[in-house]
């Protein structure tokens, strides 16, 4: 028998009927409990999906009296998701928009929401990657996490507060997904049905925490979407990339955002391969081959194998943000690939918010290209950095652990052209 005859025997049992009805009967309950609403955060993928089908169908049962508080529907855009997955939440999401006003909240449509949420302009990607040159993000730096998912959804949490004394966040997060994501959960189990978040006066609940990963297939695909979408389409997408689950939906530090071929940024350097889009272009998605591309060369030139270092620096050095001309021609090539693939990659306003801090970086920019610049710190040591640009002049704050704030630029030199095959600024530090 196959995995998908499985999953559809499973789901046209009595058994599993009954489980239905007890999930969506845990859900009307923990509605009712309290007056906080209800933030149910939406990632697009399977467990979301089944879990805001789950959500839907419970609270149709209600009666219009007891469906009096607010249920707002929670994406998060980090507008550089993969584009067939930003094209399918989109499609979703207006379709529950209209669901949620004109049947499920028809009484009172004012109560029912749906947002998604987007980082702020200088919390963006291309902002930070190239205007400031932030290194691309690995599992030992993951700046991206933070300023494109935890703020983007924990400013809206805190904005229903400033309204509510508390909100309830539902999650579709299961034990069963990974072993870290069932750590994460049993940190905060012992609570009831609700633990607390990190944010004062906002808590979580997880209805299908304990669901299987074969229960969830079984239930979105047996069961009619409540608001018209086609789940088929999300099982074609799962089959296109082969991957092994959707990035969750991140709202606080602590719980992994993305890995091992889930879906998630078409960026993302964290893994070493992007293996959900290398099969989505194995099964016919062609024109995603530039996208692959692109994220491989960010992935490679972060890499300490891909700088030059002399013999006698080796164990000695550290690495910093990209060089000016490497953010330069990062910015080139994304604009020929958005030009290429017609699917917009970098948006006018983050743009031209990128464009100006390179513009602001290259008045420090050195004539001869590459150099050594030496430098004393406020305690007397002293520093050598390798750049094409004089980093006392620019606004960065920090070079790694080093702030930059009271650093003296001392002299600077030329350097052997081996070092152009550097990518990013190097740094050591030198005796007095």
């Amino acid at each position: 028998m196959s995995k998908l005859d499985t999953i559809v025997k499973t789901g046209l049992s009595d058994d599993f009927a009954a489980y239905i009805d007890d999930l969506k009967s845990e859900i009307r309950g923990a509605y009712l409990e309290n007056d906080a609403p209800w933030i149910v955060c939406f990632s697009g993928g399977k467990d979301s999906t089944a879990l805001l089908q789950l959500v839907f169908y419970a609270l149709s049962e209600l009666d219009e009296k007891e469906l009096a508080k607010e249920l707002h529907v929670l994406s998060n855009d980090t507008l550089v998701e993969n584009p067939a997955i930003s094209k399918h939440v989109d499609g979703q999401l207006e379709r529950i928009r209209v669901y949620g006003q004109e049947k499920l909240y028809k009484h009172n449509p004012g109560l029912f929401f749906v947002e998604k949420g987007k980082p702020k302009i200088e919390e963006r990607f291309w902002v930070n990657l190239i205007g400031r040159g932030y290194p691309s993000p690995n599992r030992w730096f993951r700046w991206c996490t933070e300023r494109l998912k935890i703020n983007p959804t924990s400013k809206y949490i805190g904005d229903s507060l400033e309204r509510h004394e508390k909100v309830i966040i539902v999650l579709g997060t299961r034990k069963a997904e990974s072993a870290n994501r069932a750590v994460s959960m049993r940190n905060y189990a012992g609570n009831g049905r609700f633990r607390n978040h990190t944010l004062p006066d906002a808590l979580v609940y997880a209805p299908i925490a304990d669901v299987s990963n074969d229960d969830v297939w079984s239930y979105v695909l047996l069961t009619p979407n409540p608001w018209g979408g086609d789940n088929m389409d999300l099982l074609d997408i799962y089959g296109n990339a082969c991957a092994g689950g959707e990035c969750p939906f991140v709202i606080e530090t602590g719980v992994q955002s993305c890995g091992k071929s889930r879906f998630g940024c078409w960026v993302c350097t964290v893994v070493d391969r992007d293996k959900s889009m290398e099969n989505f272009i194995v099964n016919g998605e062609k024109w995603m081959e530039g996208l692959l591309a692109f994220r491989n060369w960010i992935y490679e030139i972060r890499q300490e194998d891909s700088q030059y270092v002399p013999p006698r620096l080796v164990g000695k050095v550290q690495f910093g943000p990209f060089l000016l001309r490497v953010r330069e021609e990062m910015l080139e090539r994304l604009l020929k690939l958005q030009d290429g693939v017609g699917v917009e990659l970098i948006g006018e306003e983050e743009l031209n918010i990128t464009r100006s801090l390179l513009e602001e970086d290259k008045k420090a920019q050195s004539a001869g290209g590459m150099r050594r610049y030496f430098f004393e710190m406020s305690k007397g040591e002293r520093i050598a950095v390798v750049s094409d640009c004089n980093v006392a002049e620019i606004k960065r704050k920090r070079l790694g652990p080093i702030y930059l704030k009271n650093i003296k630029f001392k002299k600077s030199e030329d350097v052997t052209n081996k070092y152009l095959k550097s990518k990013r600024v190097m740094y050591y530090r030198v005796k007095t």
